[in-house]
């Protein structure tokens, strides 16, 4: 009886030992699977926008809805004719319908300073890649002064530029952000004694295009940065 003791004894021991060695073992494996290093890559560019926008706007008043619209059409095609002199084409002139304001329906409107019964705000959108013709007819717009036409100089009936071609551009910078990634990886690595082993994770950051630089609004700059997590060997 005492001899089963002992020898169950010992294979118990046995099995404790074993099972350690296994648990040791994994835990070592778990702990270098995770020796990580996340890090992040940059990529930038500076680019000529290649589309301009102009809702050239302006406004027109008249006591007679008949004269207003008779108004309206030849100022537009007044607006029509000077574009197209500063270089634009007719594919680059869109027409908007005009919106007109009854101003007598307006409990707010005070009568003695009521000029017009109807005003009429008219829009043409020039939308065109040809950026120095739309910056050329922008900056001579007065010129339509002469015709009885005040071109609207607010916030929303400025020139905006903006970048079509990132499809084009897109796998270049992916590929730059993820190289200056690794490279980041790979010196901190060296300075920890490792080496830098598979992707764990990666992820890709969104594309932002903005102005070069203020009043600079022609150029513009493209940023994208990659996070990437490499397994250390």
């Amino acid at each position: 009886m005492e001899n089963k003791n002992i020898i169950g004894s010992v294979i118990l021991a046995a099995g404790i030992v074993a099972g350690a060695s296994i648990l040791a073992a994994g835990f070592k494996n778990i702990i270098r699977t995770q020796r990580t290093v996340s890090v992040r890559g940059l990529s930038e560019r500076e680019v000529e926008a290649d589309i301009a926008v102009w809702p050239l706007t302006f406004q027109l008043g008249s006591n007679d809805l008949k004269s207003l619209q008779s108004d309206i059409v030849a100022k537009k095609e007044t607006a029509r004719r000077y574009l197209l002199k500063c270089g634009l084409s007719e594919s680059d002139i869109l027409e908007r319908a005009p919106a007109i304001t009854d101003t007598t329906l307006n409990p707010y409107m005070d009568s003695d300073r009521q000029r017009y019964n109807f005003i009429a705000s008219v829009t043409l959108l020039v939308r065109s890649p040809n950026i120095s013709a739309v910056k050329r007819a922008n900056e001579s717009c007065l010129e339509l002064a002469g015709d009885g036409i005040a071109v609207s100089q607010t916030y929303d009936s400025r020139v905006t530029y903006d970048f079509t071609g990132l499809n084009g551009i897109k796998p270049e910078m992916i590929a730059e952000a993820t190289g200056n990634a690794r490279a980041a990886a790979e010196q901190f690595a060296r300075d920890s004694g490792s080496v830098v082993g598979k992707i764990k994770t990666a992820a890709q950051g969104v594309f932002t295009i903005e102005n070069a630089a203020q009043g600079l609004e022609e150029r513009k700059s493209i940023r994208v940065v990659t996070t990437v997590t490499y397994l250390l060997e």
